[in-house]
């Protein structure tokens, strides 16, 4: 189904009682027909357009199995055996042979399954380097278990941020005021994401949110939990709601425990609202944790956590917001080394995936993170318009090469597949620190590790900047396009044009890395024009990589645009619409304080709606012909040759020959240049009007953009099969072909 004007009232009733109501469900599974008759909704209205072969289709890929309840009642703890060995070595016991209490740390759904979560491993790893026993309980892959992983990534990772898709789910017993789901389905998923509402969703989501409560019911009744003195959750995205319900039924049924919470959600304003309006937490960890994590623990034992020992002990208290019965906001900052940071523990994380059955749908392919730097040197500099990330901690901070080295290696030998295998490592930080050209990508370069990289990184590199990051097993990149125009990408602050992110996407491709990116639009003071050249733009660049996603922009807690929005021309600022329907029982000043998506009303009209749907459209095709699309050039004698598979190629052929001066010119055209650079680059001079016939033969064909005054070619070059630099190769009209791209 499409957007929202495209339900009728009878499909919107029909797609209501699929969501809300489990015996309609069921009666679907019987006979679709009968089901809508029996519930007084017209078969003929409701099965209208699309949506009649959409169920039938469903149902007949087995869409409508039945998610086995029992799942969330046999829970999988694995790295909470108490039979096993703590990360100390001393087992569980103390000095006087009595058990010791024990911290644990839990990562809720919706956190991925594909890694471990770095952020309590590394406050794990750091409460043993003080003899201090945790364990890493991974309750999000319990979940991915029971209600399949593939259904679980695609409310955790695919559905859109805002609609806070996830967090709705694990509303039932953990937030009192949410709606029963009516409203959160028409106002929010039909009403502004009915492009992800379909019926197979909507029927998998009324399932799922059936599991949720007794999923929570049966985390928080695990014997386990006897164990443990403190236990820590962290939430990030889409696992507030989730953690906030298990903490509460954690305190009820075991009140000897002490709740704390961090994480990104608990930045700023977040945390102080978590604290306030959810009595189960009982300390919310501001900041960056890791150096002080075991002088908490150990301070708070040896006060007994009586009430009111933060405000006593001046280290705590200077670092603390103190709330009635004791509870508190901890300030804990940044952290004073990278150095001095810990190596992640991962080991729970793949205790819990070793102990999965035959036929789990939990992945068998992970990544291991590995974090080099916090913050963003870009951001010091000029704080991306619409980012909100590094609210708190923007200043840039990176690891020596050498400890990012050393670290590296022991990830890789702990928890890689072997050394006949690539390990993914999935590199968490916000941006690449480009000192790491000159010792740390050499290093691993030039060593024996088979890894397998993802970093994100500004959209200007440099060919031999990109071939480095290949060498060093840098597969997969994010370079944070975001944008087609110049303009807007000088209004966002990104430092970069239209022409350098193709480059960019140009070179990654020739070099077999991978790229990741969005198209952001709503921009204040943005236009029509800012989007009209886009689908022939899009056309001539199929065998590039593909936007993932097209979408509005947000005013993200703690961006320029939430911080000082009249500067941009935003008059007003409020909530996404999903936070009234997950936080139904908070004040809306409540709400507002615990949101992190923002909307934006400016001062003046956005693009118009016909030419961003002209822009999504040449996008999906975009998306649609990439896997099918080549445009490249190769030497063949004196030469090059074109393969062009693009379907909206100019020339009808799909592989031609160039003639030698639009050969050269392409050639020098690999990086984008001026009309007058390509002259100077030429190793002799070069009549102008020479170079403007062949330039204007390349455009004609569609191997040449021109933005302004500077051109770049898109071809990706077969560059081992370019000509050898020694000796030069003439053509005629004394025409030299380009040896490189320089």
């Amino acid at each position: 189904m499409g957007v929202s004007s495209e339900f009728s009232g009878e499909q919107r009733a029909l797609l209501t009682r699929t969501f809300i109501d489990p015996a309609f469900r069921e009666a679907l599974r019987e006979d679709v027909s009968a089901a809508l008759r029996a519930a007084e909704i017209d078969p003929a209205s409701a099965l209208g357009g699309s949506l009649r072969e959409e169920i039938e289709g469903f149902f007949a890929r087995g869409g409508g199995a039945r998610l086995g309840r029992s799942a969330t009642m046999s829970l999988d703890i694995a790295a909470a055996n108490p039979t096993a060995q703590d990360s100390t070595g001393q087992g569980s016991t103390g000095q006087d042979g009595t058990a010791s209490p024990r911290v644990a740390f839990v990562v809720m759904p919706w956190a991925e399954t594909r890694w471990a979560s770095i952020g309590v491993s590394l406050l794990q790893s750091a409460l043993t380097a003080s003899s201090i026993a945790s364990d890493v309980i991974y309750a999000n892959l319990d979940f991915a278990e029971a209600v399949g992983n593939t259904m679980y990534n695609r409310i955790g990772t695919s559905s859109p941020k805002v609609a806070l898709v996830g967090e709705w789910l694990f509303t039932e017993g953990s937030v009192e005021g949410a709606d029963g789901g009516e409203r959160f389905l028409n106002e929010v998923l039909l009403d502004e994401h009915g492009g992800f509402a379909d019926f197979a969703t909507i029927f998998q989501l009324g399932e799922i949110k059936a599991l949720t409560a007794p999923f929570l019911d049966a985390l928080a009744r695990h014997e386990v939990w006897e164990r443990y003195d403190l236990v820590g959750l962290t939430s990030t995205f889409q696992q507030n709601v989730a953690a906030l319900g298990f903490a509460r039924r954690l305190k009820q049924l075991h009140p000897h425990i002490t709740v704390i919470m961090g994480g990104g959600n608990c930045e700023g304003p977040m945390g102080s609202a978590i604290l306030r309006n959810y009595p189960a937490i009982d300390y919310v960890f501001r900041g960056e944790a890791e150096w002080l994590i075991s002088r908490f623990v150990s301070d708070f034992r040896a006060a007994g956590g009586r009430p009111g020992w933060i405000e006593a002990d001046p280290f705590w208290s200077a670092r603390a917001e103190p709330q009635p019965g004791g509870r508190a906001v901890i300030v804990a900052g940044t952290a004073p080394s990278m150095d001095d940071l810990p190596v992640p523990e991962y080991h729970d994380f793949y205790t819990r995936l070793r102990a999965s059955g035959p036929g789990s749908s939990l992945p068998v392919d992970t990544a291991v993170p590995l974090e080099t730097s916090r913050g963003c040197w870009w951001g010091e500099k000029k704080h991306c318009t619409f980012c909100g990330l590094n609210g708190m901690t923007m200043a840039f901070r990176s690891k020596s090469a050498a400890r990012a080295f050393d670290e590296l290696r022991k990830l890789v030998h702990d928890y890689g597949p072997g050394p006949k295998r690539r390990t993914n490592v999935l590199v968490v930080d916000n941006i690449l620190d480009y000192r790491y050209f000159n010792d740390l990508l050499p290093m691993i370069a030039q060593s024996d590790l088979k890894v397998s990289l993802h970093y994100e990184v500004k959209s200007n590199l440099r060919l031999d900047q990109l071939m480095l990051l290949r060498d060093a097993g840098v597969h997969h990149l994010q370079p944070g396009i975001e944008s087609m125009s110049n303009r807007l990408l000088e209004a966002m602050r990104k430092g970069t044009t239209r022409l350098r992110n193709l480059q960019t996407m140009k070179w990654c491709a020739e070099l077999g890395i991978d790229v990741s990116w969005n198209y952001l639009h709503g921009f204040p003071g943005e236009t029509d024009d800012d989007y009209a050249d886009l689908p022939q733009l899009f056309s001539l660049v199929p065998h590039l990589s593909p936007p993932e996603h097209v979408g509005p922009a947000r005013a993200d807690r703690f961006s320029p645009f939430y911080e000082s929005g009249a500067d941009f021309g935003i008059v007003e600022l409020t909530h996404e619409r999903a936070y009234d329907h997950v936080y139904a029982d908070l004040p809306s000043a409540e709400r507002r304080d615990i949101a992190y998506f923002f909307r934006m009303r400016c001062d003046e009209p956005l693009a118009s709606e016909p030419v961003l749907a002209a822009m999504s459209a040449a996008a999906e095709r975009w998306r649609q012909d990439h896997a099918e699309a080549r445009l490249e050039a190769s030497w063949t004698d004196d030469h090059l040759r074109v393969i062009d598979t693009r379907p909206a190629r100019p020339r009808p052929e799909t592989e031609f020959d160039l003639d030698p001066a639009a050969s050269a010119v392409l050639l020098a055209l690999d990086q984008l240049r001026s009309a007058q650079a390509i002259e100077r680059a030429l190793p002799v001079p070069v009549p102008a009007t020479e170079i403007a016939g062949a330039l204007e033969r390349l455009l004609k064909a569609g191997l040449v953009v021109r933005d302004g005054d500077s051109y770049l070619a898109l071809p990706v070059l077969n560059r081992r099969r370019l000509p050898s630099p020694k000796p030069a190769v003439r053509v005629p009209r004394d025409l030299p072909l380009l040896t490189g791209t320089t």
